[in-house]
């Protein structure tokens, strides 16, 4: 429980979290959906991994993270963070959409 605090204590990593509940994501396309830098996005990644509340798949020179299976499956504190950031505000429910859509186009192409 701590760990869930500590990690969604940063409005960074409650982005991230939230782009990742639309979708399994690269971090470029992280990147592109937050503007942030991809150092910044990864240093979040890590921690959040650390915390075990998302997963990283390799596949070839690329990262993929999605939210952690054993977070999702029943409810829980993340679940309930997760259905809750696109109602806190505007920006995070549009935020939400666009990774969704980055998802889907995902699924069909993987990063070159």
């Amino acid at each position: 429980m701590a760990a869930l605090h500590e990690a969604c204590a940063d409005p960074a990593r409650l982005r991230l979290l939230n782009l990742l509940a639309a979708g399994e994501l690269c971090v470029c396309d992280l990147v592109g959906l937050t503007a942030l830098g991809q150092p910044f996005v990864s240093r979040h990644l890590a921690r959040l991994r650390r915390a075990a509340l998302v997963d990283v798949a390799r596949r070839g020179k690329f990262a993929y993270y999605r939210i952690a299976g054993a977070a999702l499956d029943r409810p829980s504190p993340l679940r309930g963070i997760l259905d809750a950031l696109p109602t806190l505000h505007p920006h995070l429910a549009r935020e939400r959409r666009a990774a969704a859509a980055a998802a889907k186009r995902r699924l069909a192409a993987p990063c070159p």
